[in-house]
């Protein structure tokens, strides 16, 4: 519901789920609904990705992100970290931290605004940042 735009619905039916397995009455680590086990966890996910408009291509070194402001977690297959987001004048400043891992850059886009100039390629390791400007 939330990729299709329909944000107020998506969160309404989270939250109904998250209230209804809250572990005074069912099992917090089952879902049904989400075809038990591990279910929980990738339904949780997706919320995410839904929401910070996250993507990676590990092939062309590309990261997008959803162009509103917002504090956003990001993982891909060797690293992750965080992406903080805000509006700066008639463009877009983007706080891209890495918490552990590493992460080589060839491009960071914000969904229907643009491209970062980026230093090819960026490459952030644990507990480093890079400040990017997105017009």
């Amino acid at each position: 519901m939330i990729l299709e735009g329909q944000l107020a619905p998506g969160l309404e039916v989270i939250e109904a789920i998250r209230a209804r397995y809250d572990g005074s009455r069912r099992n917090p680590f089952d879902e049904a609904e989400c075809g038990h086990h591990y279910a929980r966890a990738m339904a949780s996910w997706g919320a995410v990705l839904a929401l910070s408009g996250y993507q990676y291509c590990g092939v062309k070194k590309q990261m997008q992100f959803a162009a509103r402001e917002q504090f956003a977690f990001w993982s891909n297959g060797s690293a992750f970290g965080r992406c903080r987001i805000s509006a700066n004048g008639g463009g877009w400043e983007v706080e891209l931290g890495c918490s552990e891992g590493r992460l080589e850059l060839d491009s960071f886009e914000l969904e229907g605004v643009g491209a970062a100039e980026l230093p090819a390629p960026l490459e952030l390791s644990a507990g480093s940042s890079a400040t990017l400007k997105v017009s």
